[in-house]
């Protein structure tokens, strides 16, 4: 059976992303329109959905990196791609970085070996509202941003519908982002091309409709978990405020003046805990 599909998929597509970014040329222009004043010579490793755990806790959660990259100085680079706002950016990149961290650090070895890093989400939307183009975090002194805590981390937020740069090559990862054409030719019009051309092959774009797929239905299942754990905040809250009442009637109240779905076991073992 013939399956017959015009859509356009393009960089945010997972599978066009990873493939793009496995080319050391592709993805040493990227990381340099994300931070024009650091000098990457050379790209030297890069991984492609890498998992990282911990080396001293196998029970923590692990973090899988859509590009891990390594630079000819040592220098460590995390590409994530964002297409939609789960409104977690804060704790995700903040779990990311620390997973990082303590996957390039050995048992016994001083902090000072810890590589520098750059994690980098690239996001199809604004995840603080302010328009920006590019958003840049280091940790500074609250009343003195002279005073800066050297951790050689950095993180930068690539907002797509931004703005507020002349930088061209940021401008041309922008149009990128968002499929608009590139007309000037360049790296970033040879990578618009090569999208093309994934597009123009059915087994390309096989993979490219599967990984869209496999994208929406991560996203449906998080936001299933994230209506979970609010109603379940919802039932905690009024159990909190109505201590005196029984199991049971606040089985009724809940279920009578509210829209929350768990099942009666889930509410009622909530309120029944100490």
């Amino acid at each position: 059976m013939s399956y017959h599909d015009d859509k356009f998929y393009g960089f945010t597509n997972d599978e066009i992303f990873g493939s793009i970014m496995q080319n050391k040329r592709f993805c040493k222009a990227i990381i340099q329109a994300v931070l024009p004043d650091v000098n990457v010579v050379s790209v030297e490793n890069i991984d492609a959905q890498k998992e990282l755990g911990t080396k001293s806790d196998k029970r923590s959660k692990p973090v899988r990196l859509d590009i891990a990259v390594k630079d000819q100085a040592g220098n460590l680079y995390d590409l994530e791609m964002q297409v939609n706002n789960n409104h977690d950016i804060g704790p995700r990149m903040r779990y990311y970085q620390s997973s990082m961290d303590r996957d390039t650090l050995d048992r016994g070895e001083p902090y000072t070996s810890l590589a520098r890093t750059y994690l980098i989400f690239l996001c199809a939307f604004d995840p603080f509202g302010k328009g920006k183009l590019r958003y840049s975090f280091h940790l500074y002194d609250d009343e003195d941003k002279n005073i800066q805590l050297k951790n050689n981390a950095e993180n930068i937020i690539i907002n797509s519908k931004g703005r507020g740069t002349n930088d061209v090559d940021l401008l041309n990862l922008q149009k990128l982002m968002n499929d608009d054409k590139i007309e000037v030719a360049g790296v970033f019009k040879e990578i618009q091309n090569k999208i093309q051309e994934y597009n123009d092959d059915p087994k390309r774009r096989n993979l490219m409709r599967t990984a869209e797929l496999r994208m929406k239905e991560e996203t449906a299942v998080a936001e299933k978990r994230g209506r979970e754990e609010e109603q379940k905040n919802t039932v905690k809250v009024f159990k909190a405020l109505q201590s005196n009442v029984t199991v049971s009637e606040g089985l009724a109240w809940i279920r009578a003046n509210t829209q929350v779905s768990l099942s009666d076991e889930e509410i009622k073992a909530i309120l029944k805990e100490k």
